[in-house]
């Protein structure tokens, strides 16, 4: 089972990697300003803030919904389906915190003295550990439901972007900015229970729904 989920999983892991050495090279360049400023602000914490929407889109959501529709689960499924989930979300919340740590040290090191902590706080605080990863819960938990790739990417970026623009209104309104190291590890903790909460509903439909759907 373990050769067969590395197997399965390798070309995520090598993804992870392109990715955070992708984000040190563009950091690197944006330090010495070889990198132009994207709107007056920083090129590589744009590409950060897009970062946990990505990674649900494109890692989560076709976790379950790629074998579903092409009934590649039909092989495996049926003899330790729930066994197959938890090692191949392990793999995939392994590698999502491995990118989210890693280009939250790149970005610190990019962005450190140059802008103010609520520009800085999406791609820098420990909050965005919780959105990187309550984004791959979010999109694993939809393709199982739905089954279907593309509309299973669909529909995680749009609720990951609409729970994004809720949480972000109703942090900004209260005026917690005074208590920005309050606020940071608050949100990793709505957003790391969050993730939770999916996890556990992903294991239930995945126990209780068939394979050929």
């Amino acid at each position: 089972m373990i050769w067969v989920t590395w197997r399965q999983q390798r070309a995520l892991l090598a993804g992870a990697a392109a990715v955070v050495a992708g984000f040190a090279l563009i950091g690197l360049l944006e330090h010495h300003g070889l990198v132009g400023a994207l709107n007056n602000g920083s090129t590589t914490r744009s590409m950060a803030a897009f970062l946990p929407a990505a990674l649900g889109v494109f890692w989560g959501a076709p976790l379950l919904a790629r074998p579903l529709e092409n009934h590649t689960a039909d092989l495996l499924w049926p003899v330790a389906r729930l066994r197959w989930l938890a090692l191949s979300l392990l793999t995939l919340g392994a590698a999502t915190l491995g990118v989210a740590l890693a280009v939250r040290v790149v970005l610190a090191w990019v962005l450190d003295g140059r802008f103010n902590d609520h520009y800085r706080y999406d791609v820098v605080s420990v909050a965005a550990l919780g959105f990187a990863v309550f984004a791959v819960a979010l999109g694993a938990f939809v393709g199982a439901v739905i089954g279907r790739v593309e509309p299973a990417m669909l529909v995680t970026l749009l609720v990951y972007a609409f729970v994004r623009f809720v949480g972000g209104q109703v942090r900004d309104g209260d005026g917690s900015w005074g208590r920005w190291q309050e606020v940071r590890w608050a949100e990793l903790g709505w957003y790391g229970a969050a993730a939770v909460l999916l996890i556990a509903g992903t294991f239930a439909v995945v126990a209780r729904r068939g394979t050929s759907s």
